[in-house]
């Protein structure tokens, strides 16, 4: 007899699991997402997001998941068709220069992708003056391109984490999750004859950047 309610009980608790495994993998969320490509900073609109609906374990806790929540915040980097929007990405006002930092007249503010290892190890602030050097990537830079100098002491305008954000170094975090942030790209200031180059090498080219020394 005990054994039977031992049964049963088991045979309750293993349904109550299943239901519980069942219920959290068709669990939907909706997100916020892009609809078409943003290159430039300016005011989200209607045609420019979508919701759509997510497995609940794939939604970001960050991610925005009300269209009306980001209509006319601005992007903090550029977005493309399919990406997520999350909340810390968007702003109530063009992305800035937290340094303060002006970008002189005549001068285009790019933004280059790199990693902490490609940017003098992660040592690198606004303010400094860097060399960019682009490496071609095989398969999709033009046969026979060798490694160049794009820019000679170019100025730093700003560094950026993952999600478009001004960087803040690791000392200065002030929760784990964005401990977690890396940096993904630096700002310079380049001459407006180079922007075309520029465009060309971020699509073919890794980037190195070598620290220039003060005079």
């Amino acid at each position: 007899m005990i054994a039977r309610r031992w049964s049963v009980a088991i045979a309750v608790a293993a349904g109550c699991l299943a239901s519980v495994l069942y219920l959290a993998a068709t669990q939907r969320a909706d997100v916020v997402v892009m609809s078409r490509d943003i290159d430039m900073p300016r005011p989200l609109t209607r045609d420019d997001i979508e919701v759509r609906s997510v497995s609940a374990e794939l939604a970001p806790p960050d991610a925005a998941q009300r269209i009306d929540d980001v209509i006319g915040l601005v992007p903090r980097a550029p977005l493309v068709r399919g990406q997520l929007v999350l909340n810390r990405a968007v702003a109530s006002d063009p992305p800035g220069f937290r340094t303060g930092l002006v970008l002189p007249s005549g001068l285009r503010a790019v933004a280059i992708p790199v990693t902490a290892v490609n940017a003098i190890g992660g040592a690198i602030v606004p303010g400094s003056r860097v060399d960019v050097l682009a490496v071609p990537v095989l398969g999709r830079a033009p046969a026979g391109r060798t490694t160049e100098l794009l820019s000679s002491a170019a100025a730093v305008l700003d560094v950026r984490d993952e999600s478009g954000a001004a960087y803040v170094p690791r000392e200065g975090k002030l929760s784990a999750a964005s401990a977690n942030e890396r940096i993904a790209s630096v700002v310079i200031a380049i001459p407006a004859a180079d922007e075309v180059r520029f465009a060309d090498r971020i699509a073919t080219s890794t980037f190195i950047l070598a620290l220039v020394g003060s005079r």
